[in-house]
């Protein structure tokens, strides 16, 4: 009997492809019992087997990548040089079949295009892409961050060069009507130029995490800047000739006044991203080459973290959460903009929230929305500022009032009444550490006595840059650098620092740092701290007393950070350079 060698060999190889279920029991740790239940949920509910193990925290996202590549044989690639795509490889396709598919071809050769994906048993959009391209696919898996960063740079890449070919003097936007509804910035393939200069400029701030967009102009340019993880540097330069026309179409899609530009402004844009809700509120400055644009971005899709992942250390985290279980008193969280002051207050929130509970807070404005919670936003225009908000809401009487932010003395007092009369009160301050925050009360005329009786905690937050840990560098720190976050040698012997790779990397942007991590202080206003301040309201000296009873400092703080190797030894210096300061000045 003749033996066909070529179907001997296919069914030898098909004989050493492993199941998925092999592969996640043998190579990535899911236990049979894990699995089969799974598999029971995938049965009732129909959803994939991936999204069960991933949602219940069986196994990683990068990991369930890993097994499905391996499962069907495919190479798994956990980085690539995204910036070296040629746009040529995306002429025939758009942003959102991409991003819809989460797919990006990334290279080509006479017979094949290779395509980086991210759902790889999605075989249905390959076929429609071989039909697209006329060429043979050959997939790679990688990570969905990947893959959704170098879609957005190449369409990037690609709308800057066809921006150089159209952009001509004689495109207006004037006559365009404003947007009724949410609009989908996926779905935006306007032809007129500024329009897609301005939606090119959106988009490319969401796909790298950018908290504002500050569109400046100058003598001679517009400059657009990007803060991303709380620092602001230059992205793009439109011709000085574009200005108004880039100013008008932001306006339009924010209902302001188009024909106002000797006023500030303030609006706001919906935007849809794919499935994830985009909030942007727009403030408008006139200065003297124009009007500088602020765009703040709020992704209203990107959830809310627990109060237990937010990144507070536990023994700060185990008295925090007895303050805020209080009856009634004041909880302050202290920091400057953009610190995480509201994150950690809406983390808090809604670790108390409970049904029966009435929980109301008076914001301005909104920026997370909570389950279960009354929230109100602040209209001055209207006449509903923060103390006429506030009167209204102690007669509806809840358990637990958060104001946004203490401005003014009104709203102190109206707080501390409120806390007296047993409510418990949330709020923020914009000062430098917790004992500057009794100063500043004092400073809105609240009582010493008031302050010892109402407020129960005081806790400040700051938020420093994590050192990119696919890139990051051992770094040798002299003793006099040490010193100056108060490590010497002895302290650091056997510890590993590291510093942010010149240069970066494409994980990291090229910046050397990804994402951004909490230091924090927490001043609990026990009786020593209540006696102290009926003597003396003295921001400075309250925190030496705090600190030589054991209160862990900002400082002290941001050195945990560094000594673990989370931030730089340079990062964790700018985040606590006044707090240094101000000790300096008190010894």
């Amino acid at each position: 009997m003749k033996v066909n060698k070529e179907n001997f060999q296919q069914n030898k190889i098909i004989s050493k492809i492993k199941s998925l279920d092999e592969i996640l029991v043998e190579d990535f740790r899911v236990s049979q019992k894990q699995l089969d239940e799974a598999i029971e949920e995938q049965k009732a509910t129909s959803r994939s087997l991936s999204e069960i193990l991933i949602e219940n925290e069986v196994i990683l996202e990068i990991d369930m990548l890993k097994a499905l590549a391996k499962h069907l044989n495919l190479e798994f690639r956990e980085n690539f040089p995204f910036q070296e795509i040629s746009p040529k490889l995306i002429q025939k396709l758009n942003i959102s079949f991409c991003l819809q598919h989460m797919f990006i071809p990334i290279s080509e050769d006479n017979l094949n295009v290779t395509v980086a994906v991210s759902h790889p048993l999605d075989t249905e959009s390959i076929d429609d892409l071989r039909v697209l391209l006329n060429k043979n696919i050959k997939r790679i898996v990688a990570p969905k961050d990947l893959v959704e960063m170098a879609i957005n740079n190449v369409f990037e890449r690609q709308e800057l060069v066809d921006q150089n070919k159209g952009l001509g003097a004689d495109d207006e936007i004037d006559g365009i009507e404003g947007l009724d509804v949410a609009h989908n910035l996926l779905q935006d393939n306007e032809e007129a130029p500024v329009r897609r200069e301005v939606t090119a400029i959106i988009r490319r701030s969401i796909s790298e995490k950018a908290s504002d967009i500050h569109i400046e102009p100058f003598e001679d340019r517009v400059s657009v800047r990007f803060r991303i993880d709380g620092r602001l540097r230059e992205v793009r330069v439109i011709p000085k000739k574009y200005q108004s026309s880039v100013s008008t179409r932001i306006k339009i899609l924010a209902k302001l006044n188009i024909a106002e530009s000797r006023l500030p402004q303030d609006g706001r844009i919906t935007l849809k991203v794919g499935t994830r809700e985009i909030d942007v509120r727009v403030s408008t400055l006139p200065i003297k080459f124009g009007e500088r644009i602020v765009l703040r971005i709020l992704d209203k899709s990107g959830g809310l973290p627990h109060l237990d992942d937010i990144g507070i250390p536990k023994a700060v985290l185990k008295n925090f959460k007895q303050m805020i279980n209080q009856k009634h008193g004041i909880v302050l969280v202290t920091g400057p903009t953009g610190s995480g002051k509201t994150t950690t207050l809406a983390s808090a929130l809604m670790h108390i929230n409970k049904p029966d509970v009435s929980i109301i807070t008076v914001e301005d404005p909104v920026e997370i929305q909570l389950p279960g919670v009354s929230q109100v936003e602040v209209n001055d225009k209207a006449g509903l500022s923060f103390a006429a908000a506030l009167r209204s809401i102690l007669r509806q009487n809840p358990n637990i009032i958060l104001i946004g932010e203490i401005r003014d003395s009104e709203t102190a007092q109206i707080a501390v009444q409120a806390s007296i009369t047993g409510h418990l009160v949330f709020s923020t301050l914009h000062t430098n550490d917790t004992a500057a925050s009794v100063t500043r009360l004092v400073d809105f005329g609240i009582e010493p006595f008031q302050i010892t009786t109402a407020v129960v905690a005081i806790l400040a937050v700051r938020l420093v840059r994590k050192v990119c840990f696919h890139c990051r560098e051992p770094a040798n720190h002299t003793a006099e650098e040490l010193n100056l976050i108060g490590l010497s040698k002895k302290d650091t012997v056997g510890k590993v620092f590291y510093k942010a790779k010149d240069g970066g990397c494409n994980q990291c942007k090229s910046s050397g740092y990804s994402g951004r991590i909490g230091i924090y202080e927490l001043l609990v206003f026990d009786d020593a701290v209540r006696n102290f301040v009926l003597k003396s309201s003295d921001g400075a000296s309250l925190k030496k007393m705090c600190v030589q009873r054991g209160m862990k400092t900002l400082s002290d703080s941001a050195q945990e950070r560094f000594i673990n190797g989370e931030t730089t030894l340079e990062e964790a210096l700018y985040a606590t350079q006044v707090e240094s300061d101000q000790e300096k000045e008190v010894t």
